[in-house]
C-alpha cells in the first residue's frame, strides 16, 4: 500500500468517525473512536521495521507512565515511582536513539491531541460546520511531522515567555 492509499484511508477513517461521533451515538461510534485515536500512528512519517515500533509504543507508553507520575503534590512513593519510570525511559531512549524518541514523542503528543479534540467533539451539539472544522483540525494534525510540532512548540514557549 502506497503512502498515498495510507492517507486517503486515514481521511476515510477520520471521516466515518467524525460522522458516527454525530449520529445516533450508538456503539459503532465507540469503534470509530478508536480506530480515529489509532490513524495518527499507522502512516506517520516514515517506515519503521517491527523492531522500532515496538521500541517507539515502550517510549510512549513510558513517556505517559512519566508524565502520569509527575505531579506537583505528589507523595514519597509516587515521586519513586516516577523516578524509576524516568530511568526505565532513559534506558530506552539510549537504546532507539533520537530518531526513535522523536517519533514516539510525536506519537504520544498526536494521540493526546486527538484525544482533545474528540472530547471536545462530544462535548456540544454537532452541526455540519463543527464537522468540517473537526475533519480540518484531525487532517492537520494527522499531517504535523516532529519539526512542525517543535516549532509549534517553541513558538508558544517564546508567546509565554513574551507576555
Amino acid at each position: 500500500m502506497s503512502e498515498h492509499d495510507d492517507a486517503h484511508a486515514t481521511e476515510a477513517s477520520l471521516r466515518k468517525a467524525v460522522e458516527q461521533l454525530s449520529g445516533d451515538g450508538t456503539r459503532k461510534g465507540g469503534e470509530a473512536v478508536q480506530e480515529v485515536v489509532q490513524a495518527p500512528h499507522e502512516g506517520a512519517g516514515q517506515k519503521w521495521t517491527p523492531e522500532q515500533e515496538t521500541q517507539i509504543w515502550a517510549m510512549v507508553e513510558q513517556i505517559r507512565k512519566v508524565r502520569d507520575l509527575n505531579r506537583p503534590d505528589a507523595g514519597w512513593w509516587r515521586r519513586r515511582r516516577e523516578w524509576r519510570a524516568r530511568e526505565r525511559l532513559v534506558d530506552l531512549m539510549m537504546t532507539g536513539g533520537p530518531e526513535l524518541l522523536n517519533e514516539a514523542e510525536l506519537r504520544h503528543w498526536k494521540s493526546h491531541a486527538m484525544v482533545e479534540l474528540l472530547l471536545e467533539l462530544t462535548g456540544s451539539a454537532m452541526k455540519k460546520d463543527d464537522t468540517t472544522k473537526a475533519l480540518t483540525r484531525m487532517e492537520t494534525l494527522q499531517a504535523a511531522t516532529y519539526e512542525d510540532w517543535q516549532q509549534a512548540t517553541k513558538t508558544l514557549a517564546d508567546r509565554q515567555a513574551a507576555g
